[in-house]
């Protein structure tokens, strides 16, 4: 039993958003593949579940893109293709961009 003044403590610094956040339990994983997430967990000074939390994350914002992209290309294929000489000249101001950028920072490291 917890008393009543460290329960009102506990609620008062725990963050409603995070009782909301389900959990996610999995079974039946490899013993080699989990020492070696927990190894790269280690070298990275985190814990476990917080490699493992964000591992999740950046897997769920892959797929957000790889849905968005998907969403792009499907109204671009009612459009009708870019001329080749359209096409190659934004590819050619942007390779000129890029390489007064380069010029640019060289010039600055130079200094």
């Amino acid at each position: 039993m917890i008393p009543d003044d460290i329960r009102a403590s506990i609620a008062a610094i725990t963050d409603d958003s995070v009782r909301d956040v389900p959990n996610v339990l999995i079974r039946d994983v490899p013993p080699d593949d989990l020492e070696t997430i927990r190894a790269a967990a280690a070298a990275r000074g985190t814990s476990l579940q917080t490699y493992l939390k964000e591992a999740l994350h950046s897997q769920a914002r892959y797929l957000r893109r790889q849905e968005a992209l998907a969403r792009a290309a499907g109204r671009l294929r009612a459009r009708p293709d870019v001329p080749e000489a359209e096409r190659r000249a934004v590819l050619d101001a942007i390779d000129a961009a890029h390489a007064q950028r380069a010029e640019d920072l060289a010039d600055r490291s130079t200094r």
